[in-house]
């Protein structure tokens, strides 16, 4: 796919890594025309450079910048900051796990885009791992939320590098930003973000419900939880489903609405 201009300055383009995890792919965003910063440069993959390229184009790029370490989302991260000459920018969590240096960034942190006003914040968000950040782009009010919110379905939270506990909090901080758009990690941009937030949110605490539910029904392992509270689900998701199920029973023990002990042998 060639890059796309999303307006504002903000161009994508999509990596050739497509699954059920995935989507359509992992999604490079370039914020400015003239002094850049590159979010996500994406899996190692033939092409990915040539689609980084086209994405670039003429702009200095000053900063790589990782929302996390997962590979799908930063394999490229130091071929991409030696081609553009760039340097890496990222939590210190996520530039310990591919150890790398880089500029280490911190939530209320700012990074210049271009000869402008436009400043992109940088936003604590674990959850969906430990090590997640959000980027939050003003005055426009965008939100380059990497894997915290997706395009499409839900975002995958697997206990115990990502909490719900900590994912919960995540999306609080979020809607309280009020963002105008949401630009995720992967599928297509989301409009509606307030709502979507909030969906998210209520989503999580439904599906707590669920778990509850299936339990009392008789449900005696993740596995048998799984059949009660998802009717169906795309060959290949149900490890992925079971991770969210493991990290909901933490949260809802650490709540106190569920014996550890339960918890342990639903996990064996």
């Amino acid at each position: 796919m060639k890059a796309r201009e999303l307006g504002g300055g903000v161009g994508v383009v999509v990596a050739g890594n497509p699954g059920p995890l995935t989507l359509d792919g992992t999604r490079s965003y370039r914020i400015g025309k003239h002094r850049a910063l590159l979010i996500d440069p994406g899996p190692d993959l033939p092409g990915q450079m040539e689609r980084l390229a086209g994405l670039v184009g003429d702009a200095t790029v000053e900063h790589v910048c990782l929302t996390h370490a997962h590979a799908d989302h930063a394999g490229l991260a130091q071929v991409a900051s030696n081609a553009f000459g760039a340097r890496l920018a990222a939590s210190e969590e996520t530039l310990a796990r591919l150890d790398l240096d880089g500029r280490v960034l911190q939530g209320g942190d700012r990074l210049e885009v271009d000869e402008s006003s436009s400043q992109l914040h940088v936003v604590e968000t674990p959850g969906h791992s430990a090590d997640s950040l959000s980027f939050y782009l003003r005055p426009a009010q965008w939100l380059f939320a990497g894997d915290t919110v997706l395009g499409a379905g839900s975002s995958l939270v697997v206990h115990p590098d990502g909490r719900m506990s900590s994912y919960l909090v995540s999306l609080a901080k979020l809607i309280a930003l009020r963002p105008k758009r949401i630009l995720p990690g992967h599928g297509e941009p989301i409009s509606e973000a307030e709502r979507v937030l909030e969906e998210y949110r209520r989503h999580r605490l439904d599906r707590e419900g669920q778990i509850l539910a299936a339990i009392d029904a008789g449900a005696m392992s993740i596995g048998a939880i799984r059949l009660q509270v998802y009717e169906t689900l795309p060959p290949g998701l149900e490890p992925a489903a079971e991770a969210s199920i493991r990290a909901h029973l933490v949260h809802l023990a650490e709540r106190g609405r569920l014996d550890e002990e339960i918890v342990a042998s639903l996990s064996a």
